[in-house]
């Protein structure tokens, strides 16, 4: 779908001319478009007016006999501004002229730069971050006079109407917190829980006479599961179960011999089971107790949570292996000893104080960025990106929290800023 732009229009105040800023190669930065420069980014209007040029690269303002070129310079530093001073051509001293710089950016974000003198230069006393679309006020006072510029100087920036955008399917939310986890992916299997499990044995050897229960029967704690004929009174005796669960194992039939505490059958209770998971030895030292586990099967169900709660102290020689072991309930019978499961550790765990979607993210001139919404207008916004969890990266500079930015279809607001004249050059 084709988005229709407006392209902002350049606005003066108070009767002062107005111009855009830009440097050159030697400055290093073009604040909007300008079609006396060149840009390697994106076209420009063929209809926007040619801005004046300093010596230095930067744009040049002028009042009178009085002029002010300035520029963001970043080349080698980060960018920040310069600015020289001439009255009647003739150069004067950076500290003859004292000057502010005043910048609104999308969203209301005001920063004041004030600047002291360098030789022959004046510096401004902060870092100007991306995105470099500002509205500037500008004052300069020399020699007990004062002059002042004010202008727009939008970049990476397009106008689209709330209908077209709604057509377009663009869909916004609020940057905020999020937690982000970093987590380990390893295997394991299913065991019986061993502090579960308990067998049926007859005390006396003997001659089986019954056998009561088959494998996956249910017992009940101090149910007879078997008679035995004892060899030396030939008594009939009991052979009870010691805790209630599942006939896991059988090792009786009827009529055959068995010695002294044979284990007649395996009784587990299921409630609970064992995961055992195979560290690799790359990541043993990552792996604590305490750390949340999800466990996944390949039913297609939900992840059980447990936590490690054990560490084997040694490692499997021949697997490099180390065995975390999770307890994980199983009342409802859904986890089988013997099954092989996917498990993600969680090995560490942190708020992030401003995150986005990590589908938001778009890269436009060597940036990644997210666009934010200010009423039609939509403003690229290069970001400095941190850990990545869950479908969200933390953003640890270039956006607050609460600003609303484009989640879905923000391929189609970079399309239009990148054929638009709001570019980038640097």
């Amino acid at each position: 779908m084709k988005l229709t732009l407006t392209i902002l229009a350049l606005l003066a105040f108070g009767g002062s001319a107005a111009y855009y800023l830009n440097a050159t190669d030697h400055a290093g930065h073009s604040a909007t478009s300008d079609s006396a420069g060149g840009d390697e980014h994106g076209d420009h209007d063929d209809h926007a007016e040619a801005v004046p040029k300093g010596p230095h690269g930067g744009r040049l303002l002028t009042e009178d006999k009085f002029a002010l070129e300035l520029a963001i310079y970043e080349q080698g530093v980060p960018p920040e501004f310069r600015a020289w001073f001439s009255l009647a051509d003739q150069p004067i001293d950076s500290d003859s002229v004292k000057l502010s710089v005043v910048l609104q950016r999308p969203g209301g974000v005001v920063d004041t730069i004030t600047f002291s003198p360098e030789g022959s230069y004046a510096r401004g006393n902060s870092e100007i971050y991306e995105p470099h679309s500002f509205s500037y006020r500008i004052l300069a006072e020399h020699a007990g006079r004062t002059y002042q510029w004010a202008f727009d100087a939008p970049e990476m920036q397009t106008t689209i109407s709330a209908a077209a955008a709604e057509r377009a399917g663009v869909v916004l939310e609020f940057a905020g917190p999020a937690t982000m986890r970093e987590t380990l992916a390893v295997y394991g299997q299913i065991k019986l829980n061993a502090n579960r499990v308990a067998r049926a044995a007859p005390r006396f050897g003997g001659i089986v006479r019954e056998a009561r229960k088959a494998l996956g029967d249910s017992v009940e704690a101090g149910e007879v599961v078997a008679i035995v004929e004892t060899n030396q009174s030939l008594v009939a005796i009991e052979v009870k179960a010691p805790i209630a669960g599942i006939i896991v194992d059988r090792n009786i039939n009827v009529g055959e011999s068995v010695t002294d505490g044979a284990a007649l059958y395996t009784i587990a209770d299921l409630a609970d089971v064992w995961v055992d998971l195979n560290v690799p030895k790359r990541d043993q030292a990552r792996v604590k107790l305490g750390q949340v586990t999800s466990i996944l099967a390949d039913d297609g169900g939900p992840a059980a949570v447990g936590q490690i709660s054990w560490i084997s102290p040694i490692s499997s020689a021949e697997a490099q292996t180390l065995v975390a072991r999770v307890v994980l309930d199983n009342t409802d019978r859904r986890w089988r000893p013997g099954l092989f499961v996917k498990a993600e550790v969680t090995v560490s765990e942190s708020v992030a104080a401003v995150a986005v979607r990590e589908s938001a993210l778009q890269t436009l001139f060597d940036f990644n960025v997210v666009f934010t919404q200010h009423g039609d207008v939509y403003q690229a916004r290069p970001l400095e990106l941190g850990r990545h969890a869950q479908g969200f990266v933390e953003v640890l500079q270039g956006l607050h929290a609460g600003e609303s930015y484009v989640t879905e279809n923000s391929f189609l607001i970079k399309a239009d800023i990148g054929k638009s004249s709001a570019s980038h050059d640097h």
